[in-house]
């Protein structure tokens, strides 16, 4: 659609923190739209560069952002909302739950931002976050070409990127370890110490989203998810700044293993310095003898890090999208989200297909034990050929051994497999968890995250009796 004059946004389209906006009332000044999804981390990653661009060109264009559901769980617009703010991009909000902008703009692909010049023409588009890196350029010519039809200020709504209400935000990892309880507050950035009972003893990071080792009180994370501890070590995925940190939990003190904090292609080998090595978006963690593993969600692929020899080294995936199974170097994810270790096998929810994976660690190879595709989601139990879930979060295997839990979270349910009949089943849950992100298990008890009311339990696994954390009251 490149020079031809841009459709004006469907009158369907819900707007969520502002009037309705039409694109013929921002002509005068360029215009970036950007047609996102909250599931999707290709999406987050674009909009943390969408947010950034924002506020580098405050006051001499338009910005504009259109979320498009894939999930059932986002079409009213709620998810989309909530991410807009964890990624600091105060822009207008539309919802497309009905896929009309999607249509009348010929879209294929999450995220895809157009350029519109000065007089409302579709000069550039932009699909996939990494194609992001050349906007800030192309917008320079475009304000230097429509210099002349500018008019004071772009005729914006002024919006403020509201700052969470409740002690934690859509928290998004744990870890347990004697008689700790880590927690990934995903959406303040920052890193909580508590005890089994959810009494807070320490916060790690100063709760602004920032990229800084050192102290406790003085270090910054960006969107922190998988945790794993390990030989008095908390090693953190933190996904926002493509990094694998590792906290002294001693101490508290923060530093960087790998990452620069800019995304990027991995490569496998020996780590000379943090910043040399790039990751994308890692997001599950697990710790096994003196290796790490994770999963990069936009990366589509699971990693391991060996911390005595400091060496990357991927374990299995291509790296692209998609859902094939087979040998390391030919199976395919669809953003792994979370993975945790039995035995000889990693196990790996894929958030975007909805699926279980079986990743055997001595060659990398995977099997999907659960999952029908990328647009086949639902909520069913039973077998392997009939189960459905809808943008799992996180796995964690249960105390006994005998299986796994699973945070549906699309479906806001807890879900077991238990190897013994290899059947997907639904737990009961109380009725105020409403989108589990983060589950661990330890001595008989799961502990569990919940991204929708911004709270934790902890839920005993024989009985299913739970109670809520009072985690900062």
């Amino acid at each position: 659609m490149p020079n031809v004059l841009a459709p004006e946004l469907d009158s369907s389209l819900t707007w969520l923190n502002c009037p309705p906006q039409r694109l013929a009332s921002h002509r005068g000044h360029p215009q970036l739209l950007l047609f996102w999804n909250a599931g999707s981390a290709h999406c987050q990653n674009a909009l943390q560069a969408f947010a950034a661009l924002a506020a580098r060109f405050r006051g001499r264009a338009s910005f504009l952002a259109v979320h498009v559901p894939k999930f059932d769980s986002e079409r009213d617009g709620e998810l989309a909302l909530a991410q807009l703010r964890r990624q600091g991009a105060a822009v207008p909000l539309a919802n497309d739950g009905d896929w009309a902008a999607w249509q009348h703009f010929e879209l294929g692909a999450w995220p895809t931002l157009l350029l519109l010049d000065s007089q409302g023409v579709v000069a550039q588009r932009f699909v996939g976050d990494r194609e992001l890196d050349g906007a800030a350029a192309a917008l320079d010519e475009a304000l230097d070409a429509g210099f002349a039809q500018a008019s004071g200020v772009p005729a914006v709504p002024r919006i403020e990127a509201d700052a969470s209400t409740t002690f934690l935000d859509a928290p998004g990892g744990l870890a347990v370890g004697g008689n700790r309880l880590y927690v990934a507050d995903t959406g303040h950035h920052r890193l909580l110490e508590c005890t089994l009972d959810g009494r807070v003893l320490r916060r790690i990071g100063t709760g602004n989203r920032d990229f800084v080792d050192g102290l406790a009180e003085t270090s910054g994370f960006s969107s922190p998810c998988g945790l794993a501890l390990l030989q008095g070590r908390l090693y953190v995925a933190d996904a926002g700044n493509h990094a694998l940190r590792r906290v002294d939990v001693r101490t508290g003190e923060v530093d960087t293993l790998v990452g620069s904090g800019k995304v990027g292609d991995s490569e496998s080998g020996p780590v000379a310095a943090a910043s040399a090595a790039l990751l994308d978006r890692p997001c599950g963690m697990a710790a096994s003898e003196s290796q790490l593993l994770f999963t990069q969600a936009s990366g589509h692929s699971l990693w391991a890090f060996e911390l005595g020899r400091g060496e990357l080294h991927r374990l299995s995936g291509a790296g692209t999208f998609g859902t094939e199974d087979g040998d390391a170097d030919s199976a395919r994810f669809a953003q792994p989200s979370a993975l945790c270790l039995m035995g000889e096998f990693a196990y790996v929810v894929d958030a975007a297909s909805s699926s279980l994976r079986q990743v055997r660690l001595a060659d990398g190879s995977v099997r999907t034990l659960f999952g029908r595709g990328l647009y086949e989601f639902g909520h069913r139990d039973g077998g392997a050929r009939h189960a459905l879930m809808q943008n799992p979060l996180s796995v964690a295997a249960m105390s006994n051994g005998q299986g796994l839990w699973i945070a549906d979270a699309g479906n806001g349910l807890l879900r077991r497999v238990l190897f013994r009949n290899q059947a997907l089943t639904t737990v009961a849950l109380p009725p105020g968890i409403t989108r589990p992100s983060a589950l661990a298990a330890a001595g008989g008890q799961l502990f569990i995250a919940d991204a929708g009311r911004h709270a934790l339990w902890r839920m005993d696994e024989d009985t299913g009796e739970a109670h809520r954390l009072p985690v900062g009251d």
